[in-house]
């Protein structure tokens, strides 16, 4: 198995969303177009985060704490759970107690991200994890790759082709960037009346230019998006979720 040392996050350039932030990313995921270099600068990250590694291993045991996984030395690995996860599948769960979220975790290949924590014991703990179409990480995870974070009373209007879509989300490609864009929530269908995302997910068609309407903006850095697939978090509209090409439009109830 293959193990890339990451290292001690650059604390020059690591920005770092609030307690607040965190919390509405979990209520509600999003994603980002604008240049990270844009963006604020926060507080830094946590000093007790002191190396972060990427595994391409296999897991070979999943309890209600832990999960055992193949070292770079081929030696079994318990790496600490327990916590609360957010889980991309076909919908996004938030907020996963690790005795739930263990039932997504299957005994097989995967890409895991660790971290080692040094106080009076040293822990080897799971931050996230990516298994096929899975994908599972803890908030914190967040904090320490969020490459900005930009928000405004009025409302961002990106845009970007739909390249996926699950029951309470969509991910939008755009130079080459993917995001995600929560569609939680009630909306009203111009011409149709109140509807929810299943009412109206099929009139949005793969390879459509879809434009958002939003406050909130999270790019992520490099080395989350290498593992996950995802550049960024959109969430918190304002106006609308206009498909450009089909003409389908809602906007928040």
């Amino acid at each position: 198995m293959n193990a890339l040392r990451i290292g001690k996050p650059d604390l020059k350039l690591a920005a770092i969303v609030s307690a607040a932030v965190i919390v509405a990313i979990i209520l509600a995921t999003s994603s980002a177009y604008a240049s990270p270099a844009n963006f604020d600068m926060m507080a830094k990250p946590s000093e007790a985060v002191k190396s972060l590694d990427v595994l391409e291993t296999k897991i070979v045991s999943v309890d209600n704490s832990s999960i055992t996984v193949i070292g770079e030395d081929d030696e079994e690995i318990s790496l600490l759970a327990k916590g609360k996860w957010i889980i991309i599948s076909d919908e996004i769960i938030p907020k996963t107690r690790w005795i739930d979220a263990m039932s997504y975790v299957k005994e097989s290949e995967a890409v895991v991200m660790a971290t080692i924590t040094r106080g009076n014991e040293t822990h080897y703990i799971c931050l996230g994890l990516k298994q096929g179409e899975i994908m599972m990480f803890r908030p914190i995870l967040l904090k320490i790759y969020a490459a900005g974070h930009k928000h405004t009373k009025t409302y961002m209007g990106p845009r970007g082709e739909l390249v996926d879509k699950g029951k309470n989300y969509m991910i939008l490609e755009k130079d080459g960037r993917r995001v995600i864009a929560s569609t939680r929530g009630k909306w009203i269908k111009a011409g149709g009346g109140e509807v929810t995302w299943s009412d109206v997910a099929d009139e949005f068609h793969v390879g459509d230019t879809v434009r958002l309407f939003c406050h909130n903006i999270l790019a992520m850095r490099k080395e989350f998006s290498d593992v996950f697939g995802i550049d960024g978090f959109i969430w918190g509209y304002s106006g609308a979720i206009i498909d450009l090409t089909s003409g389908t439009a809602l906007s928040r109830a």
